[in-house]
């Protein structure tokens, strides 16, 4: 939709786009793929190009094709499609790209099977699903396949796709949640209890943001070991140096540990006998416009940093992409990467006016600043405050 000359919605998928990319795929086969799938090949592709890697000579053949996802609303409309064919009115043809699509697009593994198949490529082949953990998971595995030898080179690929009639849906139905508890008196705070916002622009630590936009997309992240990346002479962006995964010890799969010491526990093991905390320079966050992680980030930041916390560049760009599941790791790896290899810190994008909870610097506006960047972390929480933090360095 538009607002104020802002987009944010659907990222235009189509089989023209995937075309263009790979003229030698048949229209036909790619009319079956979903979305997603469409998303995850143009990312590749892209990837691919900007790292000089000629996937058609056989740079792929034996690299890890591995995919990120979150859900989305993909998978069920497979079934959906399925149950509502009438079998007395179906065709041989449509009965058969039913079967088709059900087996490329019904199990989560659909992308990188789709990827791995394009490129026939020979080496490891899986996907991860770990909410909006997803792709920072999986940079974390690939990058410990390399450390191992198992593979030189992992094409690590998030990517979901959201319906936007789903989430309009859902939105009317957190709005009637907050109207059931006008009636009984009971004050609902929308940012904390519905964190979902469809008319306005997300706003990570404004103390305006109305909540969260939903985005769709496909981030592709090639990861390689520093022999491999000098011997075809390439330019890499940053170092991935460690990524690890801890939770909260909270019962409840869906409570929120403000003291975020989930968090805290993964940054100080990525950290581990490579980096002293003073030596960070920046953090790239994980909110998303929840104004309940202002008060989580802030806590998490001051335990690990102290003193230092209040002069920590802590931002994220979340709302230029919308808050897009399975992609969300590798978005935060790819920005902060840009901010090493440029040394300069990208502002928080749609932070006019921090909010005060935020005890950090969420750098506002829209001008970047200088700032030589040796080492940061980047952040990601998924449901049950399970958390990801992942370690880079200056290449």
């Amino acid at each position: 939709m538009e607002n104020n000359g802002v987009f944010f919605g659907h990222v235009r998928t189509d089989v023209a786009d995937v075309k263009e990319r790979y003229p030698e795929l048949p229209v036909k086969a790619l009319k079956l793929y979903s979305p997603v799938q469409l998303l995850g090949l143009t990312s590749m592709a892209e990837a691919c190009v900007d790292a000089g890697l000629d996937w058609r000579a056989g740079a792929l053949s034996e690299a890890a094709i591995l995919a990120a996802r979150d859900g989305g609303d993909c998978w069920s409309a497979q079934y959906a499609d399925i149950l509502a064919t009438d079998r007395a009115k179906a065709t041989k043809d449509e009965i058969n790209e039913l079967g088709t699509r059900l087996a490329l697009t019904g199990i989560p593994m659909d992308v990188a099977n789709v990827q791995v198949s394009v490129v026939a490529g020979t080496g490891p082949n899986f996907t991860v699903s770990n909410g909006c953990t997803s792709s920072a998971v999986l940079l974390g595995m690939a990058q410990r396949m390399i450390a191992s030898g198992e593979v030189d080179v992992a094409v690590v690929t998030g990517a979901d796709v959201f319906g936007l009639d789903f989430l309009r849906h859902y939105a009317d139905l957190l709005d009637r949640y907050a109207e059931l508890s006008a009636e009984e008196g009971v004050t609902v705070d929308a940012m904390e209890d519905a964190a979902l916002a469809m008319g306005a622009q997300m706003r990570p630590y404004d103390k305006n943001s109305p909540g969260s936009n939903m985005g769709n997309g496909s981030i592709t992240i090639v990861v390689e070991s520093r022999a491999h990346a000098e011997r075809r002479g390439a330019t890499p962006y940053a170092r991935m140096l460690s990524q690890r995964t801890r939770r909260s010890p909270q019962h409840s799969a869906f409570a929120i540990d403000r003291a975020g010491v989930g968090m805290v526990q993964a940054a100080r093991d990525a950290m581990a006998g490579l980096v002293e905390p003073d030596r960070i320079d920046y953090v790239n966050g994980g909110a998303e416009g929840d104004r309940v992680f202002h008060e989580t980030e802030s806590n998490i930041v001051h335990t690990l940093f102290g003193d230092r916390a209040t002069r920590m560049p802590v931002t994220v760009q979340e709302a230029c992409f919308g808050h897009n599941g399975g992609p969300l790791g590798g978005l935060g790896v790819a920005a902060t990467s840009l901010m090493i290899q440029r040394d300069q810190v990208f502002p928080t994008a749609g932070c006019v006016d921090p909010d005060d909870a935020c005890l950090f610097d969420p750098v506002p506006g829209t001008t970047a600043r200088p700032l030589r960047v040796e080492h940061a972390l980047s952040f990601n929480y998924t449901v049950g405050m399970v958390s990801s933090a992942i370690l880079l360095g200056k290449a």
